[in-house]
């Protein structure tokens, strides 16, 4: 499986080498162009991203967490109306007690046996008796408020910056105006580069600080107008 940094550092890549073959292919570009098109391809890509990222969101929300911890003495001591034998799980029952107890006590799936109480909290006990051994699985869903605030919160911040991106793209194809379309993919590309290899700290202000950097360098720099 492609790790994440992959995917998030292969994007502008492929944004970048799509924009070049456009040129490449298309006698009425010159290189100048790739900027221009590369901030279409974002504004298209964020498109995209708003309903792919939403339901990446939802389906970690409905996953649950497991953890099974032995024991001291018997289950009969610790909650005689909570124990249940192995044996007599259901086959789904059994197959995420074992799968939590093979994956260093803890898994993590969407599977939820009606045996097993949850809890979208601390989590419910269900004492088991394995081998004549006493366990605890305790199962907590992963979905909370955060989730569907999260999910809103790509809808309210996704497309506005989508709109704005391809405005700013048709802008600068149909005004021949270099300045704008660098600046801003230079500005994302940083982003997505800090965001990749150093995390969020000071990403948005370096971003900015590229991208207003690169605007004022090209001030009176505007090939297309030529």
């Amino acid at each position: 499986m492609v790790p994440i940094s992959g995917i998030q550092f292969g994007i502008p890549v492929a944004i970048f080498l799509i924009a070049s073959v456009t040129v490449f292919l298309r006698s009425d570009l010159t290189q100048y162009h790739i900027p221009v098109i590369m901030l279409a391809l974002f504004a298209l890509t964020s498109g995209l991203m708003i309903p792919v990222g939403a339901e990446l969101v939802q389906t970690d929300a409905e996953r649950i967490d497991y953890r099974v911890t032995p024991q001291q003495g018997s289950c009969n001591e610790t909650a005689d109306e909570q124990v249940t034998r192995f044996d007599t799980l259901s086959i789904e029952a059994q197959d995420v007690f074992l799968s939590t107890l093979q994956s260093d006590n803890v898994y993590t799936t969407t599977v939820h046996p009606d045996e097993y109480e949850l809890s979208t909290d601390v989590g419910a006990d269900n004492y088991i008796i394995y081998k004549s051994e006493c366990y605890s699985l305790v199962g907590s869903y992963r979905g909370g408020l955060h989730y569907g605030l999260l999910i809103q919160a790509l809808y309210i911040v996704g497309i506005p910056v989508t709109i704005g991106l391809a405005t700013l793209a048709g802008f600068s194809y149909r005004y021949g105006n270099f300045r704008i379309p660098v600046a801003v993919v230079s500005g994302i590309i940083t982003t997505i580069g800090l965001y990749t290899f150093v995390g969020l700290r000071t990403l948005l202000l370096i971003s900015f600080l590229l991208a207003a950097v690169v605007w004022i360098s090209l001030e009176d720099f505007e090939p297309l107008k030529e």
